[in-house]
């Protein structure tokens, strides 16, 4: 910010006479502040740290100082005067100097030019989806939010590299190509292959999913009869039922407010040990002296009424009477959605069938069965084809692409070298780290069965990450919901010896809604890009650009759809906090007025409008008479564009974009204000039609360079 390394070193200079006072000009350049209130004042210096030194209050030290200040700053042209308010001390800047100092750095690129080069190697992973699924709405806020913080650290002087980590085998990959497999009838398109891809994964999760077949999606609950009902020996609010299950005879304790009307006779639900409804799981328990073995169930812990699952009912509403005659029946089995499957095949055994079909699939991929291998290999070159053009087109660029596939194998070869080290340890046949003591649980690195998970291939990734690509800072832009799998893996690089952890950061955000709620595959709700693009690009020309056929070339409309589309999403997508959920909105987002990329990208292009209108094609910036720039409104431009260092070195320090879109539209605003009161094309005189046109230019060239770090190319005219 123009004017606060004067301030500093003015400052420095009267403080360093004080006693027991001791602050170079740097430390106070860090404690400068910019009013809230601009009427108070560019530029405030908090006067609390020198209060216990002093031993005077925060109030009589900034009226002393500026009594000291005064003289000293008639030297000063930056600065035109100075006053105490409270326990600051503020500084009110000449705005004519400031002018001259800001607007020429502007227009010659000087201002906003990428700041000198730190020693930081900074690596920004984002991206992180997944071959053999559909790229959606869901996806577009990773991308955005991920490519403007590469933006941010770049322009701060970072040697930053952004890198993609896609999601290449498991799975998810079994069951996409398990359902092609097995529906030969489906033809491979010749284009939109990626999507393709991801219905076939969508609707195998479907047809094994058991919510597709049966009203009851609760494993292990089955069929009892009910023998005989006994008030409780010691509880008389206690029933104890005794049940013939098929395993045999058991019994249950339960309330009789819930189990009050149940007869011998009866076919009940019953949860065995073992069944788990939700987070909880049943166990067999003493009450008050008699074994109570399972659980009897109510239809509103089933979830198969009306109503939805609710697993954790404090008093449940009367005990589910089946009318069924059968013991042992599976629940699943007795609520089947009627015409799914042909009438006589059961749910459970053939999910089961097709479950180990899948893993069949699963095998040979990890054995790189041949054919089995060059099957993946071709629809994952799909996948990764048309996710390179899908961040093309959302103007992300990548320096280096992972693939989980790389480290299967070398990340369990690195477990089992640290648990050699004694870093890592075996419990109950798997490997991993003990974290209780941190809080953080028991993180399998290895299962049982020998298999990596995610935890393990971004240890063996992180490595890479440090040792070949020399990385200071590693930064991963991922969903809310791998919190606890990133505090984890950076707890065991850690334990591994990596210093490199320190400069670690999960950048966290919320997830993408509809004004419907959330978004849901299985139920057909998800966005998909290629339907996003055609909406949005349909829409963005009927209200803004049709207008203009045989006026514009067809190139430049064309090119003018993709850009509003553009601001459009990344806009919508970065102008909330990371940790909000962002409600998109078609309808809201196009918006040409309010806080919309469309509104940003029409407040840029009305100053190019205004420069086109004098004919201006290069501004002459000899002899301009800034103290002519009076005005507030002027002023106001002038104080915010001096501040906008400031936000960019803020918005990469906290990893959040949200706050350049804030800064961009309130300049927006304040420039619309500014081009209200005070016309350039009628302007009293040329010399302040001169000035004013050079503000209008630097103002615009802000805006633009704000868009660019929120990856929005602007448009010239609209």
């Amino acid at each position: 910010m123009i004017g606060q390394s004067t301030v500093a070193r003015v400052l420095a200079h009267i403080v360093s006479g004080l006693e027991g006072v001791s602050l170079s000009a740097t430390e106070i350049e860090n404690l400068l502040e910019t009013p809230k209130d601009s009427s108070h004042g560019d530029i405030a210096f908090p006067c609390f740290q020198l209060a216990r030194a002093l031993k005077k209050a925060p109030p009589a030290i900034a009226a002393d100082l500026v009594v000291k200040l005064t003289p000293v700053l008639d030297a000063e042209k930056e600065i035109q005067k100075v006053v105490a308010i409270g326990p600051y001390i503020n500084f009110i800047l000449n705005k004519a100097s400031l002018a001259a100092a800001l607007v020429p750095a502007i227009i010659n690129g000087e201002f906003l030019k990428t700041r000198p080069m730190k020693d930081d190697r900074v690596m920004v992973e984002y991206g992180n989806v997944n071959t053999h699924k559909s790229f959606h709405v869901g996806h577009i806020r990773n991308a955005s939010l991920g490519d403007s913080i590469v933006r941010l650290f770049t322009w701060n002087g970072f040697n930053t590299l952004p890198v993609n980590y896609l999601g290449d085998e498991g799975t998810h990959v079994a069951k996409c190509i398990w359902y092609i497999l097995n529906h030969p009838e489906n033809k491979m398109p010749e284009t939109n292959r990626l999507e393709f891809l991801g219905e076939a994964y969508v609707k195998a999760t479907s047809q094994l999913d058991i919510g597709t077949y049966s009203r009851c999606e609760i494993k292990g609950v089955k069929t009892a009869r009910v023998e005989k009902v006994e008030t409780h020996p010691t509880e008389s609010e206690w029933f104890v039922v005794t049940l013939a299950t098929a395993d045999g005879a058991t019994q249950v304790v339960s309330q009789k407010k819930t189990a009050g009307g149940v007869q011998p006779g009866w076919i009940v639900a019953h949860a065995a040990p073992g069944v788990a409804l939700g987070s909880r799981q049943i166990t067999a328990a003493d009450r008050k002296g008699v074994q109570s073995v399972g659980l009897m169930l109510a239809e509103d812990e089933l979830g198969v009424g009306e109503g939805k699952t609710v697993f954790n009912v404090e008093v449940p509403a009367e005990l589910l009477k089946l009318n069924n005659d059968g013991i042992g029946i599976d629940l699943i089995e007795v609520y089947k959605i009627p015409g799914i499957l042909p009438e006589g095949q059961l749910i459970l055994p053939t999910l089961q069938k097709w479950n180990s079909e899948v893993s069949a699939v699963l095998q040979k991929l990890e054995s790189q069965e041949p054919e089995m291998k060059d099957f993946w290999v071709k629809t994952r070159q799909w996948s990764i084809d048309e996710l390179k053009e899908t961040f093309t087109w959302l103007n992300c660029s990548f320096d280096h692409f992972f693939y989980e596939s790389e480290y299967g194998e070398t990340s369990k070869e690195l477990v089992r070298e640290f648990q050699k080290k004694g870093v890592f340890v075996e419990s109950q046949g798997a490997v991993g780290a003990d974290l209780s003591k941190d809080g953080l649980g028991f993180c399998v690195l290895i299962k049982r069965d020998g298999t990596a998970l995610y935890a393990t291939r971004d240890l063996a990734l992180a490595q890479r990450k440090f040792e070949e690509f020399k990385v200071d800072r590693s930064v991963y832009v991922v969903d809310a919901a791998q919190t606890l799998h990133f505090q984890q893996v950076f707890r065991c690089l850690e334990l591994m010896g990596y210093e490199q952890v320190k400069k670690c950061f999960h950048c966290s955000y919320a997830q993408v809604v509809t004004p419907e709620g959330k978004m849901s595959s299985r139920k057909g709700t998800v966005i998909l890009m290629s339907a996003l693009k055609e909406r949005l690009l349909s829409k963005i020309n009927s209200e803004f650009l049709d207008k203009y056929i045989g006026e514009w070339p067809d190139a430049e409309r064309h090119e003018a759809a993709r850009r509003i589309a553009l601001a459009t999403m990344r806009y919508g997508m970065l102008n909330v906090d990371n940790n909000s959920l962002v409600v998109f909105d078609m309808e809201a987002w196009t918006s040409k007025t309010g806080n919309t990329g469309p509104y940003m990208m029409y407040a840029y292009a009305r100053t190019r409008s205004i420069l086109r209108e004098l004919g201006i094609d290069k501004l002459e910036l000899d002899n301009v008479q800034w103290d002519l720039l009076s005005d507030e409104t002027e002023i106001d431009v002038l104080r915010l564009i001096n501040e906008y260092h400031t936000v960019l070195e803020s918005a990469c320090e906290r990893y959040s974009p949200h706050m350049v879109c804030a800064y961009v539209y309130d300049l927006a605003k304040r420039f619309s204000r500014m081009y209200q009161n005070c016309s350039v094309l009628r302007a009293e005189t040329p010399e302040l039609q001169r000035a004013r046109v050079a503000l209008v230019c630097a103002t615009g060239l802000v805006i633009q360079h704000g868009l660019s770090m929120l990856g929005i190319e602007t448009v010239e005219r609209m």
